[in-house]
């Protein structure tokens, strides 16, 4: 059974730890299309 709660638990700390991931990569590509638009204009 302690297993199983080992496996839980990294499965959700991944899962976390993408989710991290992606939010800094959007957060850096709106700021890089806001930069853009500024160019444009």
């Amino acid at each position: 059974m302690g297993f199983m709660y080992a496996a839980y638990s990294v499965v959700w700390l991944v899962i976390f730890s993408y989710l991290l991931l992606l939010g800094k990569r959007h957060s850096k590509l709106k700021k890089e299309i806001e930069f853009l638009k500024q160019l444009d204009q």
